[in-house]
This record gives C-alpha cells, sequence and structure tokens, in this order.
C-alpha cells in the first residue's frame, strides 16, 4: 500500500508538479524582468569592452561545459558504460535489464559517442590557448565526425529509423523516436555552424554553437541521469510495470527543464544571452511541452494538457520577448 501511494505521487503526479514548477519560474523571470524595466538600470551588466567579454565568454563557457559533460557524461551514460565493460551487455535504464533493441548501430553509436565526450572536454581547455590552437583544429575535426557519425546519424537518425518505428508510426516508442530524431537534427545544425563560423574567423559564434552542440549531445545523458536519480529514490516505482512503460518519457521532462536553465542561466553570466541561446532553449521548451501533453493526456486527460499548453506556451512566449527586448535589442552588438 505505502508503494503504491509513493507510485501514485511519484509517478501520476509528476508531471503535473513540475509543470506548476516551471510555470513559477517563468513567472519569476518575467517579474524580475519587468523590475529591470522599471529600473531602467544598464541594460546588460556584462559590457566592458571587446576583450573582456572574450575573456569573461572563455570563463562561463568552460566551467558551464565541463559541468554539462559532469553530468551527462559522468553521470548519465558512465554508469552504462561501465555495465557494458563489466558484463558485455548493453543496460537499458528505462527496462532496468538488458537493452531490448542491440544492432551494429548503437554499437557504432556507443564508441563514437565516447570519444566525442572525451574529445569535447579537451576541447573547452585549449580553445582560448594560442600554442594549442593547431591541435584544437585538428581535434575539433575528429570531433565533428565523431558527433556527426556517431551521434547525430547513427544514434539520432538510422536508430530510431530502424527501431522506434519498426511497427510502424502508431507504435509506442514512435514519439521516443520522434524526439531522438529532432535531437540529431538540433545537433547536426548547431555542429555545422560551429564549424562555418570557425571557418569564417567568428570564434563568439563558433564557441555559442560548439557549447549548444555540448548542450544537445548531453541531453540523452542528462536524461539518463534523472533516470538513474528516480530509480535511486524509488526503483519499484518506475519500473515499466508500474509506469505504463513511461519511465522514460516521465524523466525526460526534469532533462528538457533543466538544459533550459543551465542554458539562460550559463548564457546570461558569459554575457551571451543572443537568439543563438534562446532559439536552442526554445528547442528544448519544445520537446519539454511536447512531452508534458502526451503524458499529462494519458494520465489526466486531453482537457488538462490543452489547458497545460495554452499556459506555457503564453508564460514562455511572455518570458523569451522580455528577454530579447531587454538583453538583446538595445544591447551593444557583439563579435
Amino acid at each position: 500500500m505505502y508503494i503504491l501511494k509513493i507510485n501514485s505521487l511519484l509517478v501520476d503526479g509528476f508531471p503535473l508538479i513540475l509543470c506548476v514548477f516551471c510555470w513559477l519560474l517563468m513567472g519569476l523571470g518575467i517579474c524580475w524582468l519587468y523590475y529591470l524595466f522599471q529600473k531602467k538600470k544598464q541594460k546588460h551588466m556584462i559590457i566592458f569592452g571587446k576583450k573582456a567579454n572574450s575573456i569573461r565568454h572563455n570563463i562561463v563557457y568552460k566551467r558551464a561545459g565541463y559541468v554539462l559533460l559532469a553530468l551527462g557524461f559522468i553521470g548519465g551514460f558512465l554508469p552504462s558504460v561501465l555495465i557494458l565493460f563489466f558484463t558485455g551487455e548493453v543496460f537499458s535504464v528505462n527496462e532496468q535489464g538488458p537493452h531490448p533493441m542491440v544492432d551494429t548501430t548503437l554499437f557504432v553509436h556507443i564508441p563514437l559517442a565516447i570519444l566525442f565526450a572525451l574529445l569535447a572536454g579537451f576541447q573547452l581547455w585549449s580553445g582560448d590557448k594560442k600554442r594549442q590552437k593547431k591541435t584544437h583544429r585538428l581535434i575539433g575535426w575528429i570531433a565533428f565526425g565523431a558527433v556527426a557519425v556517431g551521434i547525430s546519424m547513427s544514434g539520432g537518425w538510422i536508430w530510431p529509423i530502424l527501431n522506434d518505428f519498426s511497427n510502424g508510426l502508431d507504435s509506442p516508442t514512435a514519439g521516443a523516436g520522434v524526439y531522438t530524431i529532432l535531437n540529431g537534427l538540433a545537433i547536426a545544425i548547431n555542429a555545422s555552424l560551429m564549424v562555418f563560423y570557425a571557418k569564417k574567423g567568428k570564434l563568439a559564434k563558433h564557441k555559442d554553437h560548439a557549447l549548444m552542440t555540448l548542450f544537445w549531445t548531453m541531453d540523452p545523458g542528462i536524461h539518463r541521469l534523472f533516470m538513474w536519480l528516480m530509480r535511486l529514490l524509488c526503483w519499484e516505482c518506475w519500473a515499466p510495470e508500474n509506469t505504463g512503460d513511461m519511465g522514460i518519457a516521465l524523466a525526460k521532462l526534469p532533462a528538457n527543464v533543466s538544459l533550459i536553465i543551465w542554458a539562460l542561466v550559463m548564457a546570461y553570466y558569459a554575457g551571451r544571452l543572443n537568439k543563438i541561446i534562446l532559439i536552442n532553449a526554445s528547442g528544448q521548451f519544445f520537446l519539454w511541452l511536447l512531452g508534458t501533453m502526451a503524458v499529462i493526456e494519458i494520465y489526466m486527460g486531453n482537457t488538462l494538457a490543452n489547458w497545460i499548453s495554452v499556459v506555457s506556451v503564453s508564460l514562455w512566449i511572455i518570458l523569451i520577448f522580455m528577454i530579447a527586448f531587454y538583453f538583446i535589442i538595445p544591447r551593444k552588438k557583439l563579435p
């Protein structure tokens, strides 16, 4: 009986509780921005000149990138990698056992994803070091190949097409497949723009897209981190048979929210709260909203899901427009 009560609170009520939390955060953000507008202070606290902005940009991006790697790669992926190393089996956190859909594509994805994470750590360290310029460029091309082939193509497109849609568009895993394909598309776009701006010599935008590439590649890692944390809290509650096999969808929601918070806070302190960051954060918001509507529709009905959609979109649009008018439109143009 105790487990059933915990299960009802953690599982059935979880998406609604998280949604209210998001509304509270967006409301606080809107109130804070309104306060700044009323005070008519300097439009951005970090405008000290080109050199100072670049230093601040580098410091914050390095720290934020390492945090994301620690949470996504070490916290999310590493436990499964260690299980694979010691047992020889690909472990599924959602199934709480051996992965049911293992194929050649997955074995291409896993080592290249590990390689990219390691190379991304090196790139964060070497990015502003003149002595490492040639090495940084070489490692950057290798990392681009790893993320393009191993993550965006193999893990993001080919694997879900072969597995998530194996039983048609109406299969229970089709929603996860759509999410994964969109994630792979976001990785491909940001990685391509990262290279484009590097070749153009626009290093500030290059760094923006490099960090946003990491932002999207660590999405599945942050997802797995929350799946591990949820199971530490209550292993039985999140078992497939106790969630209607929705545990994987429920864990996506706090991952989306955490990435949005990380992106906005990181960009604010780096002095780079620009349209690149806002577009990517909005992509995560869109995925969070789709996931929230899907699980709430299943647990609580279509009417409540629609109302949640209207309120959430309204708050997000107000917040984004206020951020844009305060930090982007009036601010001095950065490189």
